[in-house]
């Protein structure tokens, strides 16, 4: 994998003279490509192939003023964009357990629901710490034979059980948090969800937003890392005008080869990392600890309603 970190800036000289408005120089084995106006845009698929570019992070501007130019860029090319999701799969353990730490509720307590479509590929594997160590794990999925082996396999030999549906108005009619793996808006919004859901999506950005709906859509996370990684991201550009935080960290994850390590190996390195969750985004920006509490407290109040 070589990854190309591409911003904009204002280019006095080129780092390699013939090439003008666009700067190229090394970082590890990746490059930090600069271009200095948004026309360089339609030229750098020529230096990313000449360079054996096949990953690349866009910086925030060029993301939110340039998304035409870019798709039509990544439509040409098989190039993969990292966008921050692979990291919120990694730690998609590590968002729920911030969520439950800003309602002050036990996840022993608690039932969690995960809900995915069948997928070539999908490991199954994510689904271990949450049914170790959630009251109960319900599987929402339309993967039932592949699901009924789980179930089995964990009632026998270690005598989990594990509910399995996918009854689309009754699964997760009562959930109050909602791991979304893969599906998308139009597939998400065939089930029946609880109003008070918070809903944690980490393929693709959800805004399920029936009429009745009040919980929360989570799309994103903000992390902290260590002095040691900030200031080797500091040689790629300024971490609060140039690139996310997120991206940035997903692509030394992936240039170690991590996608080849068992999850657990994946989760240890984090860890070791030290990365910490210190945020999550929702569909209309950050959200408050005070919104965390709030739809807790609705659920609560539902359940007293019901005894």
């Amino acid at each position: 994998m070589v990854i190309g970190y591409i911003k904009q800036e204002k280019i006095e000289s080129g780092f390699f003279p013939k090439i003008k408005g666009i700067e190229i120089r090394k970082f590890d084995n990746n490059y930090v490509i600069a271009i200095s106006n948004k026309n360089k845009v339609k030229i750098l698929a020529r230096y990313l192939e000449k360079l054996n570019i096949d990953t690349v992070v866009f910086s925030r501007e060029l993301e939110n003023d340039f998304k035409d130019e870019i798709c039509l860029l990544m439509s040409k090319r098989k190039l993969n964009v990292l966008n921050g999701k692979k990291l919120m799969q990694y730690m998609d353990f590590e968002i729920v357990k911030y969520i439950l730490n800003k309602q002050n509720a036990t996840m022993k307590k608690e039932d969690i629901y995960i809900v995915f479509k069948r997928e070539q590929g999908l490991d199954l594997n994510f689904l271990k710490r949450f049914i170790e160590n959630f009251k109960t794990a319900n599987i929402v999925t339309n993967d039932i034979e592949r699901l009924k082996n789980v179930q089995d396999n964990l009632l026998e030999n270690d005598g989990i059980l594990i509910a399995v549906s996918n009854n689309k108005k009754k699964a997760l009619k009562r959930a109050k948090y909602i791991i979304n793996v893969n599906l998308n808006k139009e597939e998400l919004e065939k089930y029946v969800i609880n109003r008070n859901s918070i809903i944690i999506n980490l393929q693709e950005n959800v805004k399920y937003d029936s009429p009745s709906f009040d919980g929360i859509n989570i799309n994103y996370l903000q992390i902290s890392c260590p002095d040691e990684y900030l200031e080797k991201f500091e040689l790629i550009g300024n971490i609060e005008a140039d690139f996310d935080l997120v991206k940035l960290y997903e692509s030394i994850l992936l240039c170690s080869n991590i996608q080849k390590l068992e999850l657990e190996d994946v989760n240890d390195r984090i860890i070791k990392d030290d990365i910490k969750i210190t945020g999550l985004i929702g569909n209309n920006g950050p959200i408050l600890d005070d919104e965390l509490q709030k739809i807790h407290k609705a659920n609560l109040d539902k359940m007293r309603k019901l005894v």
